[in-house]
């Protein structure tokens, strides 16, 4: 029987929950707002499958990469409209060509976010985009595994830990399945997200209708983070925004992820993205401040997917160190911050913005 003893031990991926065959594992939120697994001991037969596919109790070793990349997918509206270089797109499209699905998380009617599939071109703009927050897999992997199992082709997108749930949960490989998976600098708490939307609601008097993590209005190294209701707009810079500077000072995210098990050459992913920060100063002329997607290619299979669409898109031959050089979490766990806690124990009597003064003025 699974036991999470220590919450740094567990990333909320949810494969145990998926893979229970009596059901008796229930994903559930803690005071902080997270998701771990909660056992019913009564109907538990200790099958000990919750325990084989946990990837923190099996984890990724590091490995060789067969290549790096700084790219741009060759359309300027998608690259608009996506978090970097809009190269997952052009992943997803190709996989689409060939009458797969594709698995992402998307904002719901209610702006929370989940994994869902995608069966067709128009519903992509779903998948695209951050969400810094941390999503729910609810039954998706299951939903992949019959996907697989018909045959179709199956491009699953997701943080690394998710990555690494997804094939726990499926045991076996399957030629069908290609992953993609996004440098993580850690997953923000759903809690904290619902607050700060109920918060900036309730100041506007009306509810939140859209949000834009990455808003390149002002280019993609000025982005900036938006909440919008039906007559107003909040929002600042990365840096500035609230939720964000949370976000960014390791404030509001999960435990896990203050010593990230899946990153620095250990994704089980097929293709690793991220943003290719530091582009303007290693390679300014390939820089147009519309966005360039660092794209590490861990597979020969993800080698094949990206050959598919490399005439849609420009490439620019780079290594690890320079991808790293300017984002930290390509290769680095960077600790949670020191308040923390504090921060976490009084979420329920400060606003968000009383919060940020004083944890981190």
């Amino acid at each position: 029987m699974l036991e999470v003893d220590y919450k740094k031990n567990c990333t909320g991926c949810s494969a145990c929950a998926n893979i229970c065959p009596r059901g008796c594992i229930r994903m559930t939120a803690d005071c902080e707002g997270f998701l771990y697994p909660e056992v019913n001991e009564e109907q538990c037969m200790d099958c000990g499958l919750c325990e084989n596919v946990c990837p923190m109790l099996h984890k990724p070793k590091q490995h060789e990469l067969v290549a790096v990349y700084g790219a741009k997918n060759s359309d300027d509206a998608v690259r608009f409209t996506s978090s970097s270089g809009g190269m997952f797109t052009l992943l997803a499209e190709e996989v689409l060509r060939q009458g797969g699905v594709v698995a992402g998380a998307a904002l719901d009617e209610k702006l929370a976010v989940r994994h869902v599939l995608v069966d067709n071109a128009a519903d992509l703009f779903k998948l695209r985009g951050s969400k810094y927050v941390q999503s729910e897999i609810g039954t998706i992997y299951r939903e992949v595994r019959q996907q697989l199992l018909a045959g179709k082709k199956v491009l699953f997108s997701g943080t690394p830990c998710q990555i690494a749930g997804l094939k726990g949960y499926l045991v076996k490989p399957f030629a069908n399945l290609l992953t993609v998976d996004v440098v993580c600098h850690g997953v923000p708490s759903p809690k904290v997200y619902r607050k700060h939307l109920a918060e900036l609601g309730e100041e506007a008097g009306e509810p939140v209708v859209q949000v834009r993590f990455r808003d390149k209005a002002k280019g993609w190294k000025s982005g900036e983070t938006l909440f919008l209701t039906e007559h107003q707009r909040f929002g600042a810079s990365k840096r500035q925004e609230t939720y964000m500077r949370l976000f960014l000072n390791n404030i509001s995210i999960r435990p896990s992820c203050g010593e990230c098990a899946f990153n620095n050459k250990r994704s089980l992913a097929d293709i690793t993205i991220a943003d290719y920060w530091g582009i303007d100063k290693q390679f300014p002329e390939f820089d147009d401040d519309k966005g360039v997607t660092l794209v590490l290619v861990n597979s020969s299979a993800g080698a094949d997917l990206l050959a598919l669409v490399k005439e849609q898109a420009e490439l620019i031959v780079t290594d690890f160190a320079k991808g790293a050089e300017y984002n930290l979490a390509v290769s680095k766990s960077l600790p949670l911050h020191s308040q923390r806690a504090f921060f976490f124990e009084q979420l329920d009597a400060y606003t968000l913005k009383e919060l940020a003064e004083r944890c981190l003025e």
